[in-house]
C-alpha cells in the first residue's frame, strides 16, 4: 500500500494537502481502534428530510383524517405542508 505521500508525489499534490489527509486518516484509525462510533446523524438527517419531502405529506394527510381535521384548516395545512414534514424527518433522522 502506498503512503499519502507517494500519492502526493506521483499525482503532485502538495505535501501540506497529503499532510492533511494523513492526520484525517490516523485520526479516524484511532476512533475506529478506540471503538468510539462515528457521528452519522448528519447523513440520516439528509435522507430523513428527502423521505420527509416526498412522503411525509400524504403520510400526515392519512393522520390528519384519522385525528378528524379539516382539509381546508389552519393545522391540516400545517401538518401536511412539505416543510413541516420535512423538518420533522429531518430531526427524527438526526436524533435516532
Amino acid at each position: 500500500m502506498k503512503s499519502m505521500e507517494e500519492i502526493a508525489n506521483a499525482n503532485n499534490i502538495s505535501e501540506d494537502l497529503a499532510g492533511q489527509y494523513d492526520t484525517i486518516i490516523e485520526a479516524l484509525q484511532e476512533a475506529k481502534n478506540d471503538n468510539l462510533p462515528l457521528d452519522e446523524g448528519i447523513v440520516k438527517a439528509i435522507i430523513g428530510g428527502t423521505i420527509g419531502a416526498l412522503a411525509g405529506p400524504s403520510i400526515m394527510k392519512a393522520v390528519a383524517n384519522v385525528l378528524g381535521l379539516k382539509e381546508n384548516g389552519t393545522l391540516y395545512n400545517t401538518m401536511t405542508s412539505r416543510l413541516v414534514t420535512t423538518a420533522v424527518a429531518a430531526y427524527l433522522g438526526l436524533k435516532n
